[in-house]
């Protein structure tokens, strides 16, 4: 549809509702954003192409509403929503797709996922079962290297959490170095679930939190050792992240720009997003471990971890990596993040001054409301 199609429909339309008594604001409304919809699902161009369209979509309302004698305020203003509305439209659909595609992509994931375990497995039972002809020495050989192999493989399993459980449950019937034990246990587990796969920042919340719920919840069922279980697993779950953060930088050296990216920005949050996931595991505990949790939160909080100050250094590697790999791209990236900081900055200010206008003008309805009713009481009077 060209502009002044777009323009011509707008101000036929107003004219045959002014002609049929059905000029409302909300037939006004209905027409700009049927009309600015379809120019902009129509249209071939981005972004770059709704401005003229919602331009002339506007200003053909407005032209329209006048020469129909019917501009006023609440017309003008449902045309602009109206139009507004047409592009979200239309760009609402295509968010749906993409969310859509993207729902079938995480399933297909998760379907793979699934089908590479069961892979996994079965391959170590093919081993177990290929040591059962040899002797006991060999087959014993082979089935400790299948355990060790299960062992660096639970996320990929699933187990990790149940795994944390039962080594921990075990460290409690020993009742010695309880603290000491499952700090290993948490860390060993935080550590090698990180480094199966890529390190995320999404990846550190859903393990680390794997890791002290499921070593919190094994105190609280034995009712043993919550306070010394809750610490271990939080110092461990923290020193698991910091290995495999300190493991990083060799990795970068196959990342693409955008990896590079995405991974310093994840390393920027990984600290802040440990606590909350303590947090959440406190919340969910009994009083005993919500007390630990909460307090270590706090004091990482106050104090400078060795985790802050490994995921900082890593950080900076990798900007050091980001800047080498692209420094166009990243200048292009910073000039369109300062543009945009701008635009918003403006935005903000000019709604907030839109926000202050409006809550002024309803104190002074209040108050007018209020002076009106008073001076008829008196007169009443």
């Amino acid at each position: 549809m060209s502009e002044n199609q777009v323009k011509d429909r707008i101000v036929e339309e107003v004219k045959i509702a002014k002609e049929t008594g059905k000029i409302t604001s909300k037939k006004i409304h209905e027409i700009v954003r049927k009309a600015v919809a379809d120019a902009v699902s129509e249209g071939k161009g981005g972004a770059e192409a709704i401005r003229p369209i919602v331009k002339d979509a506007v200003s053909a309302a407005v032209e329209g509403l006048r020469a129909a004698e019917a501009d006023a305020a609440e017309n003008i203003k449902a045309a602009l929503e109206g139009a507004v509305e047409g592009v979200r439209v239309h760009k609402d659909q295509a968010v749906d797709v993409v969310r859509k595609k993207m729902r079938e992509v995480e399933e297909k994931l998760a379907a793979e996922k699934t089908e590479l375990a069961q892979s996994v497995r079965d391959a170590l039972q093919g081993a177990k079962e290929a040591g059962e002809v040899f002797s006991e020495e060999i087959r014993t050989q082979i089935e400790s290297v299948s355990t060790d192999i299960k062992l660096n493989s639970t996320e990929l399993l699933g187990l990790t959490r149940e795994m944390v459980k039962e080594a921990v449950k075990q460290a409690i019937e020993t009742g010695e170095n309880v603290k000491e034990t499952v700090t290993k246990i948490a860390r060993d587990a935080t550590e090698r679930a990180l480094k199966e796969r890529r390190f995320t920042a999404d990846r550190v919340k859903i393990i680390a939190e794997k890791v002290m719920s499921g070593a919190v919840e094994a105190a609280e069922e034995a009712g043993q050792e919550v306070k010394d279980v809750a610490h271990g697993a939080f110092e461990g779950a923290q020193k698991g992240i910091v290995s495999a953060v300190e493991s990083i930088g060799d990795k970068t050296k196959e990342f693409v720009h955008d990896d590079l990216a995405r991974t310093k920005e994840d390393l920027e949050a990984i600290e802040e997003l440990l606590l909350e996931t303590a947090g959440r595991v406190a919340k969910r505990s009994g009083e005993t471990a919500k007390a630990v949790l909460l307090d270590l939160v706090e004091q990482t909080e106050r104090t400078t971890s060795v985790l802050r100050e490994k995921t900082g250094h890593a950080a900076e590697k990798v900007a050091g990596r980001l800047k080498k790999a692209g420094k166009e791209a990243v200048q292009t990236s910073v000039n369109s993040a300062d543009k945009l900081a701008r635009a918003m900055a403006d935005e903000a200010m000019e709604l907030g001054k839109r926000s202050v206008d409006v809550a002024k003008g309803a104190i002074s309805g209040m108050w007018k409301g209020a002076k009106d009713a008073l001076q008829k009481e008196k007169d009443n009077q």
